[in-house]
């Protein structure tokens, strides 16, 4: 069965780019996605989504507390495009099973959905 993912971003062109080039993966079924982190939490309720890619930049409810709402039901992988270390450090604390950046290649992206997929879970919420 396909890993559902969620894709949350507040940069429209970089979501519709990811959203298609994941498309492709038969490993992954991307059920919605959302360009805030309010409209996330209510999608979330709704698609039950296993992973959710999270962008840690965004106006209003930003990626870490946003990581903090989803986990531990969803699994986030938290994205960034100009974070330092502390930005890593601080996701991972927040409760994401991993960090990218945006410049990632795609098979890095993908590859660490699989594993946040493939972590140990508590009881969904």
């Amino acid at each position: 069965m396909p890993i559902r993912v969620l894709l949350v971003d507040d940069e429209p062109m970089f979501l519709e780019a990811l959203r298609a080039l994941l498309e492709h993966d038969a490993r992954i079924d991307v059920v919605a996605t959302a360009d805030s982190g309010e409209e996330a939490v209510e999608l979330a309720r709704e698609r039950r989504p296993d992973v959710a890619l999270v962008d840690l930049a965004m106006p209003g409810l930003d990626g870490f507390e946003l990581t903090r709402e989803l986990v531990p039901a969803t699994r986030v992988v938290a994205v960034s495009g100009l974070s330092g270390p502390l930005d890593a450090e601080r996701a991972l604390d927040a409760g994401a099973s991993g960090f990218l950046l945006k410049g990632g290649l795609y098979n890095e992206i993908a590859e660490a959905i699989v594993a946040a997929s493939d972590e140990p879970r508590e009881a969904r919420a």
